[in-house]
């Protein structure tokens, strides 16, 4: 299957005319929907003009608050998701469960080592905690409602079960603080269950962030010239409540997960018996340390799908590299060189070229030449003992309507022996013009 990502403006403006182009002019055969109506469709991240809404019929039985879509918009998404199937697309729900687009959850959002609770990107005021017995009602709630509201889907992607980088969402300001997540109540009582020390674990993570603020040594400029993924787990091991802090960062993300699947099976042998479950998840290498543990998870799930996107080479780990250098002194260059080379990201263009024509962060991209598409191969090794027990589809993004790094791309996933892929295009990436233009590589 390869599927595009459509949002919710074209699905429901444009249908017919989407429909007939990617049959005339593609080989797609799959369709992603967010389970959301929300500005980050636009690639808008600024401050909302109304809370997203989730893509359901009502949400009574639930009694909390949560924001739906209009019926009549409900009833025309539903219409889409019929008519695509009669054309032979399948049905992705993309369903992101820890954004909420209430303001009456606020105490359920993650808080980071300065004790803040954090909000979700956008039109999302929550970016909730797993370990939060009210985000686990919403999310087995929600996934419940889909698996019921939505019989056309045919896979279940859960979406951004991961801690969060909120240097994207910031922007102009860059907010390493964010990185440093979860200490709320809830953890501190899930912590305790496991004879787990969470305020010692906050302390450690505290002089890591502030290692992070010190200056070079006297005489040094910049950042170790070698460092792998292996470097950076050895880092922490070395520093044993900080490994702590991770494993248990990933032991909640994977209980949540695992409360929401059930959930969605449960329900699905009555509504939905053919329906997939799978996960998106953020570059294999890096994934661990945002607190999923993909490779534990891919045994409750029947579709794993790893995310090779644009803006992490592209705009988090300039960003990154950025706030660390301006805090410390570093040599900035030096520090995204040791970045690139830590997490596998390839070893990137001699000079970044900014992102045109749109600038600033549009699209989440500041450089538009960051991706080295050898990072489809240096990324397998991260996946290796998942190979032939569970389908592997790799998302990967358009970005610019540069449909000479798209071709590259794909050709980077045969190689890899994946022919089946997830593509995320903007508004701009599925007009008629540009599915044309794609005629033969997509």
């Amino acid at each position: 299957m390869r599927s595009v990502f459509v949002p919710w403006s074209v699905a429901l403006g444009e249908s017919e005319r989407l429909l007939d182009d990617l049959s005339r002019y593609t080989k797609v055969d799959g369709i992603e929907l967010l389970d959301f109506s929300s500005q980050i469709e636009k690639a808008s991240y600024g401050s909302a003009q109304r809370p997203a809404s989730r893509v359901l019929p009502s949400s009574k039985r639930l009694g909390l608050d949560l924001p739906i879509v209009k019926r009549e918009d409900f009833k025309a998404a539903q219409k889409f998701m019929s008519d695509a199937t009669s054309r032979g697309f399948k049905i992705t729900c993309n369903f992101v469960p820890l954004w909420l687009g209430t303001e009456k959850l606020r105490e359920s959002s993650l808080v980071d080592v300065t004790d803040r609770h954090l909000e979700g990107p956008g039109d999302f005021p929550v970016y909730g905690c797993p370990n939060d017995p009210d985000m686990r009602r919403y999310g087995e709630f929600m996934m419940r409602e889909f698996v019921k509201s939505w019989p056309d889907m045919e896979i279940m992607a859960l979406n951004h079960l991961e801690y969060p980088h909120i240097l994207l969402w910031a922007y102009p300001a860059v907010d390493l603080e964010s990185m440093f997540v979860c200490f709320c109540k809830s953890c501190e009582d899930a912590a305790l269950e496991h004879g787990l020390d969470l305020e010692r674990m906050k302390n450690e993570a505290k002089l890591l962030l502030a290692t992070m603020g010190r200056g070079a040594p006297a005489g040094r400029k910049g950042a170790p010239p070698a460092v792998n993924a292996d470097d950076v787990v050895n880092f922490f091991l070395r520093r044993p409540r900080l490994a702590e802090w991770l494993n248990f960062r990933m032991r909640s993300m994977s209980d949540y997960a695992r409360s929401l699947i059930k959930a969605g099976r449960e329900v699905a042998r009555e509504y939905n018996p053919k329906l997939r479950f799978g996960m998106e998840f953020q570059l294999p290498s890096l994934s661990p340390l945002l607190g999923t543990d993909f490779l534990d998870l891919s045994f409750d799930l029947d579709l794993m799908i790893p995310k090779f996107p644009d803006y992490l080479p592209g705009s988090v780990a300039p960003l990154f590299a950025q706030e660390v250098a301006a805090r410390s002194g570093l040599d900035k260059d030096a520090l995204l060189r040791m970045i690139r080379e830590a997490f596998d990201l390839g070893p990137g263009p001699k000079e970044y070229s900014p992102y045109l024509p749109y600038g600033e962060l549009r699209h989440i991209l500041l450089y538009s030449n960051a991706f080295d598409h050898s990072i489809v191969a240096r990324q397998i090794k991260y996946l290796k003992s998942m190979v032939g027990k569970v389908p592997i589809q790799p998302y990967i993004w358009e970005s610019n309507n540069d449909k000479e790094s798209l071709r590259k791309k794909i050709e980077a996933l045969a190689s890899a022996g994946f022919d089946d892929f997830f593509l995320w295009s903007w508004e701009e990436g599925i007009t008629t013009d540009h599915l044309r233009a794609l005629k033969g590589i997509l």
